[in-house]
C-alpha cells in the first residue's frame, strides 16, 4: 500500500480508499509540486469465524473431495466432519468404495490443523461386513491451530453392544456426539458435531429417535453458550426428533430457506423416495450470523453446510 504526499503548502487533490476486511486501506494527495512517495502498512483484521460442516461419504469421491477441503482451507477455521475412516494397514481403497485411509490423508490435505477424532465402530466395512484388517470409523472435527481449545468430550449418545457387529439395517450403531469449547478473538464458542442413527432409513420419528434427541437436547443444555450444533442428523425437518434438538435455537436451513442437502450423487436422486434433508445447523441467539450457504458441489452424497459467524 502506499500514498503520495502532497508539498508543505497542502495543496493538491487527494482520495482515500479502503477495502475491507483486510488491510487495503490507503489515501494518496496528487500535489501541484513534487510529489513524495510513502509506503505504510495496516495491521489485518478479520473477525469472521468460518466452519464447514460435511458427511464425506467416506471419501468414495476422494479427488473431489480433497480438491474441496483444501481450497477452503485458507480461510476455514473448523471442519466438521462425518463417515471418517482410518487404518493402520497399508490399504488405501477397500472395494474400490472406501478410502479406508481417509483421516490420515485429512491430516496432509490440512496440516495447520489439530484433529479430534471419534471412532465409534471397528473392524466392519460400510455394508456392515466385517473385514480382515484395522479399520475405524466416525466423525472428525478439525480446528485450525491458531485458535485455542479450551476443552473437549466425546459423547456416546446410543451406545452398541460390543460382543455384536452392526446389523445390515445399522439399526445398532453407536451414535456420536462430539464436543469442542473454543476461544477466538477473546470470545468462547461451543461447537457441537453429530451424526444421527440412520434407521430407520426414512429419517422419520421412532421412539429410538426421539429418546436420542432427548440426550442430546440435555447435553447441548448443559453448555455454555454461543452455541452451534451441525451434522448429519438422520432427520427430516418434520420430525419431533429435530424440533427436541433445535429447542430453543435458530435452524439455519430452514431460515436460509435451502432446498436440499443431499446431492445429486446419491443413489436415490430423482427417485420417489429421495430425501431432500439429512444435515442441519443450529445457533443460539447470541451467534452472530454473517453468512450460510449450502453449496451445490458433487463431492458427497450430502452437501456442505458454510456457516460465518462471530
Amino acid at each position: 500500500m502506499y500514498g503520495y504526499i502532497g508539498d508543505q503548502s497542502g495543496r493538491g487533490e487527494s482520495n482515500s480508499r479502503c477495502r475491507t476486511p483486510s488491510a487495503a486501506c490507503y489515501h494518496y494527495t496528487t500535489p501541484r509540486n513534487h510529489p513524495i512517495l510513502v509506503f505504510y502498512h495496516l495491521p489485518l483484521y478479520n473477525f469472521v469465524v468460518k466452519l464447514i460442516s460435511l458427511n464425506t461419504w467416506g471419501g468414495k469421491y476422494f479427488d473431489l473431495l480433497v480438491e474441496f477441503i483444501k481450497d477452503y482451507s485458507s480461510d476455514t477455521d473448523i471442519y466438521c466432519l462425518q463417515e471418517i475412516y482410518y487404518t493402520t494397514s497399508n490399504i488405501t481403497q477397500y472395494k474400490n468404495i472406501m478410502r479406508v485411509g481417509l483421516l490420515d490423508e485429512l491430516k496432509k490435505a490440512l496440516p495447520g490443523f489439530q484433529v479430534f477424532y471419534f471412532p465409534t465402530l471397528r473392524g466392519y466395512d460400510d455394508e456392515a461386513n466385517p473385514v480382515g484388517f484395522h479399520l475405524s470409523h466416525g466423525p472428525a472435527i478439525f480446528v485450525k491451530k491458531s485458535l485455542t481449545i479450551i476443552s473437549h468430550q466425546d459423547y456416546i449418545i446410543n451406545k452398541a453392544d460390543p460382543n455384536f457387529g452392526p446389523k445390515k439395517d445399522f439399526s445398532n450403531l453407536t451414535t456420536p456426539l462430539q464436543y469442542i469449547r473454543l476461544i477466538y478473538n477473546g470470545k468462547q464458542y461451543s461447537i457441537f458435531n453429530f451424526h444421527g442413527n440412520p434407521f430407520p432409513s426414512n429419517k422419520l420419528d421412532s421412539e429410538n429417535r426421539i429418546k436420542e434427541s432427548g440426550k442430546v437436547r440435555d447435553i447441548v443444555s448443559g453448555k455454555e453458550n454461543p452455541k452451534i450444533i451441525v451434522g448429519d442428523f438422520n432427520l427430516l425437518p418434520e420430525t419431533k426428533s429435530l424440533t427436541i434438538i433445535g429447542e430453543g435455537m435458530r435452524n439455519l436451513i430452514r431460515e436460509y430457506n435451502i432446498e436440499r442437502t443431499r446431492s445429486n450423487l446419491s443413489p436415490f436422486f430423482g427417485k420417489e423416495d429421495f430425501q431432500k434433508f439429512a444435515d442441519y445447523t443450529f445457533v443460539t441467539n447470541d451467534v452472530i450470523v454473517k453468512n450460510f450457504q449450502v453449496p451445490e458441489v458433487e463431492i458427497s452424497d450430502h452437501l456442505p453446510m458454510i456457516l460465518e459467524f462471530d
